[in-house]
């Protein structure tokens, strides 16, 4: 019967001390006893701060036009809009940066990333009221066959566009 008194003692004065108002102390330094721990426990600072990219193929720079749907060609979203494909490959883990630009209004188009036809990893659109123009880096993909969808969102019109994407590899550490 003794030990709940006792332990409940313990957290009360705990409580007590941990929450008794002193919230206008501001430290003036580290303690010495975290000075001491980091002292013994920090390692020297890495010069390799993670995988660096290399630069991969030189960048392909695709000038193009998105027909109009009822003119034909490849669809996206379903069948619901036109769009052009084009197929790269990672031959090792690493990204790719992409640029959209065209002539039209700002949300006129989009991008899409696929993971050759298995799903979609990255979409993207203009901001509003912004310029005709899309740009991402995607990093952290995997070595595999990948799909850039340009997409046009006016149903009616042929929007002309310039598609430039720059795969890029990992180095290992």
């Amino acid at each position: 019967m003794r030990e709940p008194k006792v332990a409940a003692i313990i957290l009360s004065l705990l409580f007590t001390v941990g929450c008794s108002g002193m919230t206008g102390m501001v430290p003036t330094g580290p303690s010495a006893s975290l000075s001491m721990s980091q002292s013994v426990f920090s390692l020297p600072p890495s010069a390799d701060s993670g995988p660096t990219p290399t630069p991969g193929p030189a960048p392909q720079v695709v000038t193009g036009t998105v027909a109009p749907l009822a003119a034909g060609g490849p669809r996206c979203y379903l069948g619901l809009y036109s769009c052009e494909v084009y197929n790269f490959s990672l031959a090792s883990s690493g990204g790719v940066d992409v640029t959209l630009a065209w002539d039209g209004g700002d949300r006129d188009m989009m991008v899409q990333l696929y993971r050759a036809d298995v799903g979609l990893i990255h979409e993207d659109v203009a901001p509003r009221g912004g310029a005709s123009r899309i740009t991402f880096r995607r990093p952290d993909l995997a070595a595999m066959n990948y799909q850039l969808r340009v997409v046009s969102l006016q149903k009616d019109a042929a929007i002309p566009f310039t598609l430039t994407y720059a795969p890029f590899e990992n180095l290992t550490r």
